[in-house]
């Protein structure tokens, strides 16, 4: 089974809406019984468990993560992959989480922005004597 509709920009092409019925109907066969999976929605990045349901839902509207062509976290055994299939990734980036990549440059521009220090090394917070 062809994989390359992961990386079709078009979601709402026929091939893309047929690959996400295929990866729906692998996930009900390779988890008998559940309720939910993991989501390899481009949001969720296959760390959030959701209904199988939602998971067609979230791969439309947010896409599949487009280098997760083997559905190892969906119970597919690497040895039963295809290789035609298998892409290899030597450069993984980690997952940064934006709002500390902000934080960061921030602190980066106004290092003492983030202090409570004044000049004499006292903290500016009053203390509950203070009050």
């Amino acid at each position: 089974m062809s994989r390359l509709w992961i990386q079709n920009p078009n979601r709402c092409a026929d091939e893309y809406l047929d690959g996400i019925k295929d990866f729906i109907e692998f996930a009900r066969r390779h988890n008998p019984g559940a309720t939910r999976i993991r989501c390899p929605c481009r949001r969720c990045n296959n760390t959030l468990w959701e209904t199988i349901e939602n998971v067609g839902f979230h791969l439309v509207r947010n896409g599949m993560i487009e280098t997760y062509s083997i559905w190892n976290l969906h119970r597919e055994q690497l040895d039963n992959a295809s290789s035609s299939n298998a892409t290899r990734v030597d450069n993984v980036e980690p997952i940064v989480d934006p709002n500390e990549q902000v934080m960061d440059i921030i602190n980066d521009a106004f290092p003492f922005a983030s202090t409570n220090i004044n000049q004499e090394g006292e903290d500016d917070v009053p203390t509950p004597m203070d009050s």
